[in-house]
């Protein structure tokens, strides 16, 4: 779905917009075990350590945690959920250097922040440009949950 504005312009940055060095924030979102019982059920992973409250317990996260990707699936969307890139966003080229520093258990509140890294023309896409986000997945302490740099392809504004 593409977001746009009451003119049936897209919404969101144009290439051109978009500033380097400058921070955004998300709102927030509740992860419940609703959520990780449907992504195990998506993608077929179903290990203990996300669908067994018993077996995960019994390890050093002492319960169920969200799986990986879906904390930067989480993050990715909370960003989307912005408007960022709505209308103007093409394609997810990759995602670089994702690091993932601590889980997120059932009930808690996750918050992405994302800043523009690097920008630059498209040389395939004269119409275009590549945008790098650095995006940041937060708990409800503060905690640092992920980090990873999202290339993404935007337009530019048509003339």
């Amino acid at each position: 779905m593409t977001s746009t504005s009451q003119k049936g312009q897209p919404g969101g940055d144009w290439f051109e917009d978009v500033q380097l060095g400058v921070m955004k924030r998300t709102p927030s979102r509740t992860v419940g075990e609703t959520d990780v019982n449907l992504f195990a059920g998506l993608t077929g992973d179903l290990s203990e350590l996300h669908t067994s409250e018993a077996f995960a317990r019994q390890t050093e996260f002492g319960g169920r945690i969200a799986h990986g990707m879906l904390n930067l699936s989480l993050a990715h969307g909370l960003v989307t959920r912005t408007g960022h890139l709505a209308g103007t966003g093409v394609a997810l080229l990759g995602w670089n250097n994702v690091k993932f520093h601590a889980p997120v258990k059932l009930g808690d509140t996750v918050r992405a922040r994302w800043t523009t890294i690097d920008k630059r023309e498209s040389r395939s896409r004269p119409d275009m440009g590549i945008v790098v986000d650095r995006i940041e997945l937060h708990n409800q302490d503060g905690q640092l949950i992920l980090m990873g740099e999202v290339a993404e392809l935007v337009r530019k504004r048509p003339d």
